[in-house]
């Protein structure tokens, strides 16, 4: 037989190997992929979280006919529902599986952490009833009481991801107030 007979019948070891690189490229590629999707599902979307908390800390007032508050720790990016006296009844963090010890500090410093506000709203004023005379620096709360299941109405500002989101929220269900023009 000649060398064009066999041609055409087959591949040569160089193209085969060819093929076999870019096979093993591909698959480096998609491993690197797969390692960055497995450490995105290790943190939860901040406003899923918040939501959580807060129905948290309305049944915790409720159940416990006790205040209890709700505020934001950045440092870690975790939700606490506290007692009057400061006690721990409930955990919620962004990121699931982070450390803990003193040590570690430096890797919340390398994490984007979310920037959470929380801001009562003020009684409204004016012919229509659409403004409040408060500025809002007097309306800025560091943690939300919830008295009976009750809270006062507030909002919560996320600052994540080069986004902003403001979620109103019910003060008797402790729901996500949605505005008719959205």
């Amino acid at each position: 037989m000649d060398k064009e007979g066999m041609r055409s019948r087959g591949f040569t070891i160089v193209e085969i190997l060819l093929v076999l690189a870019l096979l093993a490229t591909i698959a480096g590629m998609v491993a690197v992929g797969a390692v960055g999707m497995i450490d995105a599902a290790k943190m939860e979307p901040p406003d899923r979280v918040l939501k959580r908390a807060v129905l948290d800390a309305v049944y915790h007032a409720s159940e416990r006919k006790a205040p209890a508050f709700l505020r934001y720790d950045g440092k870690k990016a975790t939700f606490l529902v506290t007692d009057a006296g400061g006690a721990i009844l409930a955990e919620h963090a962004i990121y699931e599986d982070m450390p803990s010890g003193e040590d570690d500090d430096d890797v919340w410093d390398e994490l984007d952490l979310p920037k959470v506000t929380f801001q009562a709203e003020g009684p409204l004023a004016g012919e229509g009833g659409g403004t409040t005379q408060l500025e809002d620096r007097h309306l800025v709360l560091t943690r939300i009481p919830f008295q009976s299941a009750v809270s006062p109405p507030f909002q919560a500002k996320i600052a994540f991801s080069d986004k902003e989101q403001i979620l109103r929220f019910d003060p008797f269900s402790g729901f996500v107030v949605v505005d008719e023009d959205e």
